[in-house]
């Protein structure tokens, strides 16, 4: 392993006080890409979120190295009902860009034309994971952790989700159960 970027010790998790997974050991390095899967229940999304910290963990502990830069995806990102429009929303967030900077980062994630004045509120499932995704990576880190990218998408969305993916330098983990887009990943 070229750089540890995570390394998890002895980690227990629950869901509402019960116990599902139990010494979980990991050492994840640079340029590493890694797929949680299971059937649904079995504490995959519980086990990144306590990685991240969002989840107390019930023994155990996750360390992140010194250089590690995390964008977490949470399949719960998609529940917006924001009144912004998408370009607002993203330049809100990234307030040094200009439009043209803005509008092109974007586009790479097919938010293109008139979509970028649409209301977060009024975009599909799969165009709010697009907008979620393109500003994790715009803040260039150097781990991606994604829960359920794909839930929500539609061809599009997935196909730009697998280009982007192929491209990507860092280390990736990622919980999903669609079986094409972790074989094309």
């Amino acid at each position: 392993m070229e750089k540890e970027l995570l390394s998890v010790k002895g980690l227990s998790v629950s869901v509402e006080d019960k116990p599902i997974l139990d010494h979980v050991n990991l050492e994840i390095g640079t340029g590493e890409t890694h797929v949680l899967m299971g059937p649904n229940g079995t504490g995959k999304s519980t086990l990144v979120k306590t990685i991240v910290h969002k989840l107390k963990p019930l023994g155990g502990s996750t360390t992140f190295g010194l250089h590690a830069e995390v964008g977490y995806f949470d399949q719960t990102s998609t529940q917006s009902f924001s009144t912004l429009s998408v370009l607002e929303d993203f330049q809100n967030e990234f307030p040094m860009l200009s439009n043209t900077e803005a509008r092109s980062a974007l586009g790479a994630f097919m938010l293109t034309g008139d979509d970028v004045f649409k209301r977060i509120c009024d975009l599909s499932g799969g165009e709010k994971v697009r907008l979620a995704l393109c500003k994790i990576l715009r803040k260039k880190p150097n781990i991606l952790i994604l829960d359920e990218p794909t839930n929500h998408m539609d061809i599009i969305g997935k196909e730009t989700l697998e280009r982007l993916l192929s491209n990507y330098t860092g280390t990736v983990i990622t919980v999903s159960h669609d079986r094409y887009f972790i074989n094309r990943v």
